[in-house]
């Protein structure tokens, strides 16, 4: 062999050696390139760099397979419950809420008592009375209103309060006996103006609306309209389509003279149950007190010690 041919064959044999090392020398590259790039710099093993790198990843595709409408889950005793608070209702005793509602439906009580009400579509006349009804629902009490004969739209109607809702109710049992549920509120709030009279006796305006619940199609819409004391209308309407359309206007004016409405006025007359105009007398124990209808008479006959208590309680508070 020639000198030149023993050249070439240790060029060709150190070439194939150094390939061969580069070539292992390589396969670890792949492992290091996967690290983050700010890890490059440490020394940490090739193996923890890759732990770390997986459980980032791990995070990171976890937060974004979540969906983004999910909540967490309530947990009870704690945690975020702003979500149930405002759905949650207070209990009210019995006792405060019996007050609430009296409260509520003073300005409207300017109603007690008879009346003759003039059907605007038919012209004919309906004699109606509204009392207090204190016996249905002893924590829940309600302006009542019956009439003597069966009405052109309704047999008898229960107006009352929901304190937990604060919402008027009016449960009426129609002409044909349904009974519809309707709930509301003012639309224009009590107003006591003065009268024409000489006296200008105060006179009492509002418009409460009232609205049936569910989602059935013959739903009613009724209007309590007080102009002042002695006359109020009952705005009927029924929904057509998408709106409430007036099918017929009761209007209604009182039996007797004016009514005033300034508690100080009442004086010895003030009904001992709703603080309203007493126009009866009832007695206990030899004491004669004033109530203002029917409806309140049967509640103190009922249990008088108990209305005389808070009636003069309420009387030194003043």
């Amino acid at each position: 062999m020639t000198a030149f041919t023993r050249c070439c064959c240790a060029l060709l044999g150190s070439l194939v050696v150094s390939g061969w090392i580069l070539g292992c020398g390589g396969s670890t590259e792949p492992q290091t390139s996967k690290a983050p790039k700010n890890d490059s710099k440490k020394s940490t093993p090739v193996a923890s760099t890759s732990e770390e790198s997986s459980g980032e990843s791990k995070s990171s595709a976890s937060k974004e397979d979540t969906p983004a409408e999910s909540f967490a889950p309530v947990k009870l005793g704690g945690g975020d419950t702003s979500s149930t608070n405002t759905t949650a209702k207070k209990k009210v005793p019995p006792e405060k809420q019996l007050d609430d509602v009296k409260k509520a439906l003073k300005p409207i009580q300017v109603v007690l008592g008879p009346w003759h009400a003039i059907i605007d579509k038919t012209k004919s006349y309906e004699d109606l009375q509204w009392v207090w009804d204190w016996k249905t629902d002893r924590a829940q009490p309600a302006l009542a209103l019956a009439t003597k004969e069966d009405g052109a739209y309704f047999k008898t109607a229960r107006l009352t309060y929901l304190v937990e809702d604060e919402k008027f109710q009016m449960t009426l049992t129609d002409k044909d006996g349904k009974q519809r549920v309707l709930q509301g509120t003012f639309t224009a709030e009590p107003t006591d103006k003065p009268g024409e009279d000489k006296k200008q006796t105060p006179q009492r305006t509002y418009k409460l609306q009232l609205t049936e619940t569910g989602d059935a199609k013959d739903r009613w819409q009724i209007v309590m309209n007080q102009q002042d004391n002695n006359r109020y209308l009952f705005e009927l309407a029924q929904l057509r389509g998408s709106r409430f359309v007036r099918f017929d206007t009761m209007a209604s004016q009182r039996e007797g003279t004016s009514f005033a409405l300034d508690d100080s006025d009442f004086k010895e007359k003030t009904c001992v149950i709703s603080q309203g105009l007493g126009t009866m007398q009832v007695s206990h124990k030899g004491k004669s007190y004033w109530v203002c209808c029917s409806g309140c008479k049967a509640a103190f006959e009922e249990d008088p010690e108990k209305w005389i208590a808070k009636f003069e309680a309420m009387q030194e508070t003043k």
